[in-house]
């Protein structure tokens, strides 16, 4: 798989991973006022079990699936790799059957240890998802191991558009009923709408069977047949690794939850401002950071395969080349939005909850200031776990996301403790806790990989473009701010920092015709910057 390959297979998948981020801002604001807050409350009560289960389930089968069929592939051996995407429905099949009927038979008992027996209807609905979502993973790996990521982006955008329009629907139909048989119904139309999702990538899949058994039957038989305990056995042994790291984020979210208000109960402030401030952390600032984190989910997705493509073939300078692309490209797009975050914290928080109070908005912002330097160890986390996953390094990302959610919780107890933090030592807890993983996967990419980076390309040239993209963003927004009012003068002062971050790019040598080559129309947008002598070979 070529450098520009999985480049444009990452931008497929950050291109549906961003039209989905905005369907699903869509879908929550309707239902809010659809279902209304009890029924919201009922139909958030389906997610946390479910969403481990989920986890356990299906976190690590889509990652071994495209590794397993990639490195197949890559020899030339189709037949295995086809072997291995059937061995994995099978699992999926046995997996999710498994969850769905554990989580079916304690629906009363969950709902009655959450202390809201109507929330039982919601998760009867959503429990069959466990069993779709589980075989949907293992389609979607199975193309993108093929290096075919459309299947995987489109699906995506389908999930979301069924969960708009159905969910939408669904709980406008029953919500007469009550408010636990309207987020019932808007549970149920989730369901559906990932069945959409799985049957569009079964089409997928039946329109491109033909050629795939093609390629299998003019695959030569391997010297030594790989058995079938011997495939699900590796497919298990690559995906528990992934899946035990997947499930460390969410225990940390357990932690916060444990910690951080009764902490700030102990040091004065009473219990509803305790909730109040835990909410501005975990639904105000936490989900903003995760935004850049769709772009660098997608190249995580596609560099997984491309890696271990030039891994199976010992093609040690495909690798170097590949990681050099990933982590750069990273960096490209993790440091300006860490900065931009930052410098408009408070006006982005005002932009995106007008109807917050003026103190909450301004709470928010500050910890949203903290936690946006974490966007650049966030993302550079992903790229570094792909590319170690790739080298077949399956552990050692673990490891290290493991070290730093110690830090985090040892941080948050101590910090959210003090009344000079207070909650705003969470966030700090979690940008110490993806910083530490970053250095110590970076450490792991360079002995693997003999990777060297450049110092001028890697960091310098990008910082400095960063530098004068932050001196324009922050003085437009002062200028824009009194003539405009706050929301135009954020949205302006965000435009006038992308593109004076592009031309500084530019300017400085940090981005060449060799980066655009890769990216999608690049080559054209190459041709006319270097007639105008805007970029050079």
């Amino acid at each position: 798989m070529s450098r520009k390959s999985f480049v444009k297979g990452a931008a497929i998948l950050a291109a549906a991973g961003l039209i989905s981020k905005f369907i699903g801002a869509l879908f929550r604001i309707p239902m809010m006022n659809i279902i209304g807050s009890t029924g919201m409350s009922y139909y958030q009560m389906a997610y946390p079990i479910y969403n481990f289960l989920l986890i356990v389930s299906t976190a690590g089968i889509p990652t071994a699936i495209s590794k397993m069929v990639a490195e197949n592939i890559a020899v030339g051996n189709y037949r295995d790799a086809h072997r291995v995407f059937k061995i994995s429905v099978r699992l999926m099949l046995i997996t999710g059957g498994t969850a769905f009927v554990i989580f079916a038979l304690a629906s009363k008992l969950t709902a009655r240890i959450m202390g809201a027996e109507e929330a039982v209807y919601s998760i009867l609905a959503i429990s069959p998802s466990l069993v779709i979502v589980t075989l949907l993973s293992s389609f979607r790996g199975y193309f993108q191991g093929m290096q075919h990521m459309t299947p995987t982006a489109l699906s995506q955008i389908v999930e979301q558009l069924g969960k708009l329009i159905l969910g939408l629907w669904f709980a406008s139909m029953y919500i007469s009923k009550g408010p636990e048989y309207g987020a019932a119904a808007a549970v149920a139309g989730v369901t559906l709408s990932e069945g959409a999702a799985l049957a569009l990538v079964m089409g997928m899949y039946r329109r491109k069977k033909k050629e795939i058994l093609r390629s299998v039957r003019q695959s030569a038989q391997p010297r030594l047949r790989v058995s079938g305990r011997s495939i699900l056995s590796r497919l298990v042994l690559i995906s528990f690794p992934v899946t035990i790291g997947s499930s460390i984020m969410p225990l940390i979210g357990v932690a916060d939850s444990l910690i951080v208000v009764n902490r700030l109960v102990q040091i004065g402030f009473n219990e509803e401002q305790a909730k109040s401030l835990y909410g501005l952390l975990t639904g105000g600032a936490n989900p903003l950071i995760n935004f850049p984190a769709v772009l660098t989910i997608a190249m995580a997705m596609s560099l997984v395969p491309a890696i271990s493509e030039s891994y199976a073939n010992k093609d040690y300078r495909g690798i170097v080349q590949k990681t050099e692309v990933g982590v750069r490209l990273t960096l490209l797009l993790g440091l300006p939005a860490a900065a931009g975050m930052a410098i408009l914290a408070r006006p982005i928080c005002a932009l995106l909850y007008p109807r917050l109070p003026e103190a909450e908005i301004t709470a928010t912002g500050n910890i949203l200031a903290i936690l946006s330097v974490g966007v650049v160890f966030l993302t550079l986390v992903q790229t570094l776990t792909a590319i170690l996953q790739g080298l077949s390094k399956m552990a050692i990302p673990v490891r290290n996301l493991a070290i730093g959610a110690l830090f985090k919780v040892v941080i948050t107890y101590v910090l959210v403790g003090n009344l000079a933090f207070h909650v705003r030592g969470a966030a700090i807890g979690t940008v110490v806790c993806y910083g530490i993983a970053a250095f110590l996967d970076l450490a792991a990419v360079i002995r693997y990989s003999k990777i060297r980076f450049r110092f001028a390309d890697f960091i310098l040239k990008p910082v400095a473009a960063v530098a004068l993209m932050s001196l324009s963003v922050y003085f437009s927004y002062n200028f824009l701010t009194g003539a405009l009012g706050g929301s135009k003068a954020t949205l302006l002062a965000i435009a006038v920092g992308v593109l004076v971050y592009a031309l500084a790019l530019l300017a400085l040598g940090g981005i060449d015709r060799d980066v655009l080559d890769l990216l999608p129309g690049g080559s054209r947008l190459g041709k006319v910057l270097y007639r105008l002598k805007l970029i050079r070979d």
